[in-house]
């Protein structure tokens, strides 16, 4: 038989520990409840935090129901015990709560609210309800040995599966993360989505919607699809495609493209959808303090100023410093010339 436990309306701190299994109603207040059963056999544990902003850490996976209640709230699976023939049920309820999750096997539902759920990528069940909620792949950066493993996000077909070949199912997510270290192939829905793909070689795809991706650092492929997006390659050799709609591809600092080679590429820049190349969080003249705009000069040389940028040979070049040379490129193809309506300087 479970141990009843009953908090208090002020903020409670609850701790299982041993061969024991509990209810707990914690009720009002910014409570802490921390679930340690030390074995199998004594039953599973009820949890319903109440109302307010809620942690509760759960050490040992196996039919835990725990209700989270209003508030924006914490929910840690450490999870030190995997059962996967015994999953816990975990809703999150109103407000924007956080799921940090290292379970097996396990279902959790994000309710209403803004929602974000981090899982080391296992064979979990993920509902993000109403409200425009996110996954995340990044705990799986510190996790033993899928460090490194790259992710795959389908949140059309909904769905993930990890380097391993796990899968968990993604219901009702809006925006998806991959990892630091792997290669991530994260495609969006036919809604507005927000996708990041962190380190590596990634692969962004945003499908419908008006979407924003942010390859981060790493080789990147980011496909815009229909709607308005913004494309972000990040720091690395970047090939930026927006597709249909009015696209912006946003650079924010010189290190996001390079000079020469390695430099990025626009592959679909159209005038006619009022696509436009982001430069305007880029100081444009660094002997100066503040964020200057740059100077269009179309395809003339550059004179010694800091500050302009020109477009030859399908390149566009900024001098930042005044020295005469190119400290940043961006390679736009299928373009015979620019404007300076084409850019935000």
């Amino acid at each position: 038989m479970a141990t009843r436990i009953y908090g208090t309306n002020y903020s409670d701190k609850i701790v299982q520990n041993g061969y024991i299994s509990v209810e707990i109603y914690a009720l009002d207040g910014n409570d802490q409840i921390y679930l340690n059963r030390t074995d199998s056999y004594g039953g599973y544990n009820f949890v319903d935090a109440g109302y307010g902003n809620d942690v509760v850490v759960n050490y040992f996976e196996g039919g835990n129901d725990i209700f989270m209640g209003a508030g924006d709230d914490l929910y840690i699976a450490d999870a030190r015990v995997r059962d996967a023939s015994s999953y816990d049920v975990v809703y999150g309820g109103s407000g924007n709560d956080r799921f940090e999750i290292e379970t097996y096997a396990s279902d959790y539902y994000g309710d209403s609210g803004n929602d974000t759920f981090l899982s080391v990528g296992f064979k979990n069940y993920f509902n993000g309800g109403t409200g425009v909620d996110t996954i995340s792949y990044q705990l799986q950066d510190s996790f033993g040995s899928e460090r490194g493993r790259g992710v795959t996000i389908d949140l059309g077909y909904k769905y993930a599966t990890t380097g391993t070949g796990r899968r968990e199912d993604l219901i009702s997510i809006e925006n998806a993360t991959g990892t630091n270290y792997g290669h991530d192939d994260i495609t969006g829905s036919s809604v507005a989505n927000v996708l990041r793909g962190l380190g590596g070689h990634d692969i962004l795809e945003g499908l419908g919607g008006d979407d924003f991706l942010d390859g981060g650092t790493g080789d990147d492929d980011l496909y815009g699809g229909s709607g308005a997006d913004i494309l972000r390659g990040g720091t690395g050799f970047d090939y930026l495609n927006g597709g249909t709609g009015t696209d912006s591809f946003d650079f924010n600092s010189i290190s996001e493209s390079a000079v020469g080679s390695r430099r990025d590429v626009i592959a679909d820049f159209h005038r006619s959808e009022w696509d436009v190349i982001d430069l305007s969080t880029i100081d444009a003249d660094t002997t100066w303090s503040g964020n200057q705009s740059f100077t269009f000069i179309g395809s003339r040389g550059f004179s010694g100023e800091a500050g302009e940028l020109n477009f030859r040979s399908g390149v566009v070049s900024g001098d930042v410093n005044g020295d005469g040379y190119a400290d940043f490129q961006i390679k736009v193809n299928g373009v015979s010339s620019l404007r300076v309506d084409d850019f935000f300087l």
